[in-house]
């Protein structure tokens, strides 16, 4: 498995197309993010919320003392986990690796995002964590359009930077800049399916917007694993009173933020179906219609189903 995915990567950061490809945790584990960490040429940019791996701590490392310039935007005070990130800014630090703090405007820095030799993103919804490839079902799209990769890059400088930019891009969706307006959407555009994997669905608009999908005969699933007792709760209640179907995953913690749509368009990145992801956060997530990406996230989702 291991070598099939250094075989995939490898051709794919030296492919001259602009096709997506998904990477699925924990199936894929660490090999492809480290591999493209090797094959990187020239800079590795990387926006992260949690980072307690010590494998791609010493990865870094290792690019930078061959070379490569690494910048890395760390968010410094993860929720409810204050002191998570501290090992790895010591040990980043002590090897001189350039770290920034996000900007105060935003409540948390919540993206998970690598930028490679400003040619190639690849938009999590992971944090660089041990659990991450562990039982937690995640995922990771791999892009190489020029337009959305200039955008991701631009947006990392100016975040690191402290500093405001717009975003254009049709298929990039940002928060808090313009998040809520593409995924309410992105939502209504359904005509037959909507298939999400969340880690949680709080947002009272996001819920209004699926429970009328719902009401008006489009297939609604949400698949989560969260306690017995918010399974309970009245939005969950209210959600499954106008008719979405919610399992509750006992095999994987669902931390995947996903929204399949028709079963031929996807939006997968970081964002949460929270009021705080969608308003308040710096997150990035990503629509895409590749059809051999969706094809793989239908299947997953039908199975992980």
């Amino acid at each position: 498995m291991n070598k099939i995915f250094y075989i995939f990567i490898f051709f794919l950061f030296s492919s001259l197309t602009f096709a997506d490809e998904l990477i699925i945790e924990p199936d894929a584990g660490r090999a492809p993010l480290l591999n493209a960490i090797n094959h990187s040429q020239s800079s590795i940019d990387l926006v992260i919320y949690g980072f307690t791996d010590k494998t791609f701590m010493n990865a870094l490392i290792r690019a930078k003392n061959n070379g490569k310039k690494i910048q890395i935007l760390i968010e410094p005070h993860p929720y409810k986990s204050d002191y998570e990130n501290n090992r790895a800014v010591r040990a980043l630090r002590a090897e001189n690796i350039s770290l920034a703090w996000p900007d105060k405007k935003f409540q948390l820095t919540h993206q998970k995002t690598f930028i490679f030799d400003q040619q190639t993103a690849v938009v999590m919804t992971f944090n660089l964590t041990h659990s991450s490839f562990a039982r937690e079902r995640n995922f990771a799209l791999v892009v190489t359009d020029p337009n959305e990769v200039q955008e991701i890059k631009r947006v990392f400088d100016a975040d690191v930077a402290h500093q405001h930019t717009t975003v254009t891009d049709p298929r990039l969706v940002w928060s808090p800049d313009n998040s809520r307006e593409k995924i309410t959407r992105f939502i209504q555009s359904a005509h037959s399916e909507i298939d999400i994997y969340a880690e949680d669905i709080t947002d009272y608009q996001i819920i209004g917007t699926l429970a009328k999908a719902a009401r008006a005969g489009i297939d609604v699933k949400i698949l989560l694993s969260v306690s017995p007792e918010k399974l309970q709760n009245n939005k969950i209640a209210f959600l499954k009173k106008s008719g979405v179907m919610i399992h509750n995953s006992q095999h994987y913690h669902i931390h995947a933020k996903v929204i399949i749509i028709d079963h031929q368009r996807a939006l997968l990145g970081s964002i949460n179906l929270t009021k705080p992801s969608l308003d308040d956060n710096r997150e990035l997530s990503v629509m895409t219609q590749d059809n051999h990406v969706i094809s793989e996230l239908n299947n997953i989702f039908s199975s992980d189903w």
